[in-house]
């Protein structure tokens, strides 16, 4: 007999419930009680066996790229135990996972301001990590990831340089924007002026209030470009302008000020158009917008997002 292939993802109470079973059993919480209680919920109708079935198609496309943070957590204090190990049980090297002790540091959907010996400041945005390293001749950052808001103290006597992925950007003036997520670092000022340096390919810019530049390992040093200084710092005010930016860029952005994974069940729904200025600070909100703008519907469970297309 042949087996039938589980329906579609649908807006179906019962699929919701069996996702949500799905995300606690691999939660790293789960009890041997838990998954004799699913099998139980499973066989008590068809509706919930055919349910199940549906969720579990849904589970195994994602594979896995579900690590839910309790798991993440065991996993990284199981390679902190081992670094200790293999460091003799004293010092750790760090050097293989920088920014671990960073000495500021957010987590998601946080935003904080740090004031600095010298009297300059840095606003921090979600998940942000940095170390100071303050000397007599130079006041120097070094951004591992995430975004900052740098207002210079002046200081003739000391330059002040931020390093991010692979270059420096030293501050002429007073206030800039610097990000770096992966690999790519962008530069963006609001005031007076900055230069920006790459040693490997070897490249120098200076970069005007109201101008800046993205630079990376792989592609070197960009040309410089206007940009709208109000859309670049609005996270400062928890918010964030798109403006025909695609629905997977869009998302993977406001992921960073949320917990959990978000999946698009429909990969050519990332390339919808997404234009609107959204509130960092309220996921809902964000996810309803989706919901009324575009032909998407939205299962939000614990640390799982699902975005599929709406049903006809």
């Amino acid at each position: 007999m042949t087996r039938r292939a589980p329906a579609p993802l649908t807006n179906d109470p019962l699929t919701e419930r069996a996702l949500s079973w799905l995300v606690h059993l691999h939660s790293g919480d789960e009890t041997a009680q838990d998954w004799d209680d699913y099998h139980d919920w499973k066989m008590a109708h068809p509706s919930h066996a055919e349910a199940a079935a549906r969720a579990e198609h849904v589970w195994s496309r994602l594979g896995p790229a579900l690590k839910p943070p309790r798991r993440l957590a065991r996993r990284a204090a199981g390679t902190l135990a081992v670094c200790l190990v293999l460091s003799g049980g004293g010092a750790l090297a760090v050097g293989a996972f920088p920014g671990w002790f960073a000495d500021q540091a957010t987590g998601l959907g946080e935003i904080r301001t740090v004031a600095l010996d010298d009297g300059s400041s840095v606003v921090m945005d979600s998940d942000t990590r940095f170390d100071i390293d303050f000397t007599a001749p130079q006041r120097r950052l070094r951004l591992f990831d995430g975004q900052i808001f740098v207002t210079v103290a002046a200081d003739a006597a000391r330059p002040f340089i931020v390093e991010a992925g692979g270059g420096e950007v030293q501050a002429l003036g007073t206030a800039f924007n610097i990000r770096h997520d992966g690999t790519k670092t962008a530069v963006s000022v609001t005031e007076h002026a900055v230069r920006v340096s790459l040693t490997k390919p070897a490249a120098t810019v200076d970069l005007a209030q109201g101008h800046g530049v993205d630079f990376d390992p792989a592609t070197g040093l960009g040309r410089p470009h206007a940009v709208d200084v109000e859309n670049v710092t609005a996270w400062r005010r928890g918010e964030i302008l798109f403006d025909g930016r695609p629905l997977g860029a869009v998302v993977a952005e406001m992921g960073r000020y949320r917990r959990g994974a978000i999946f698009f069940t429909d990969d050519r729904l990332k390339h919808l158009p997404v234009t609107g200025m959204f509130s960092t600070r309220d996921a809902d909100e964000f996810f309803m917008a989706l919901e009324k703008t575009l032909p998407v519907r939205v299962l939000r469970l614990p640390y799982l997002t699902l975005i599929r297309p709406r049903d006809n």
